[in-house]
């Protein structure tokens, strides 16, 4: 029985094809490989979402899958570009594709992380409390 709250456990052949994934993925954070990829590693659609709900990995629309602090290493990365900046510049910043980097703005915009200016621009919003 798991504790309220707690994320359930992934069963061993899981454990080991979402280890692979993260092991890929600690040397270059934002290459999540496509569906081709994760299919060779085991990694289905309902393979991905128990790996997800487990919170092992965080999935994004389009099956992007990237490492639960994805978001955190990529906040770090965007507040070194000049502020407002651009899809381009993000992309490049991550080191990622346009695959990518869509989503993963997209959710940093949803959890507050970043915010954006326009339809073009982006920034990486100051923490409540921090003067810039």
């Amino acid at each position: 029985m798991r504790k309220r709250g707690s994320a359930p456990a992934l069963r061993p052949d899981l454990e080991k094809a979402v280890l692979r994934l993260v092991g890929s993925l600690e040397a270059e954070p934002f290459a999540a490989p496509e569906q081709q990829g994760l299919l060779a590693l085991g990694l289905g659609r309902r393979e991905l979402g128990a790996a997800a709900a487990a919170r092992a990995i965080l999935l994004l629309p389009g099956d992007v899958a990237l490492l639960p602090t994805a978001p955190h290493v990529a906040a770090e990365r965007l507040r070194q570009l000049p502020q407002p900046f651009t899809l381009s510049s993000a992309r490049q910043a991550l080191g990622t594709t346009r695959r990518v980097a869509v989503p993963l703005l997209e959710h940093l915009d949803r959890i507050g992380v970043t915010e954006r200016v326009d339809g073009d621009l982006r920034r990486v919003r100051v923490p409540t409390g921090v003067r810039g």
